[in-house]
């Protein structure tokens, strides 16, 4: 089976945030700064100090760099590298990650 072109993950230092509510310890909710390495429209990896939970829906928002600066996120390097899938996105996310991707990668893959 042909590999869905719009699926292909692009290299990337995207910023993201993403809420985890791992149940240990009795630890409250925590906004973790992470980065993408990789991400497509289907999936993202993402480097972190904080394992993301299996099985576990996580609520995560990608910031997407300026066009005009262009400047990658810093953070610190994680430990963790977990491949997250998309399952649902707000509004018109996915469209808006579609063409954030085809701006800055403009490879072709989601024209």
């Amino acid at each position: 089976m042909e590999e869905n072109r719009k699926h292909r993950p692009c290299p990337s230092n995207w910023g993201v945030r993403f809420l985890c509510d791992c149940g240990k310890e009795n630890k409250s909710i925590i906004i973790h700064q992470v980065i993408a390495r990789q991400i497509s429209t289907h999936a993202a990896s993402l480097l972190s100090d904080h394992p993301v939970c299996q099985q576990k829906i996580i609520a995560l928002q990608l910031m997407i760099p300026s066009l005009n600066k262009g400047a990658p996120h810093i953070a610190n390097e994680g430990k963790f590298l977990t491949r997250i899938e998309f399952l649902h996105f707000e509004e018109n996310g996915q469209q808006e990650l579609e063409k954030n991707l085809h701006r800055h990668f403009d490879t072709g893959l989601f024209a």
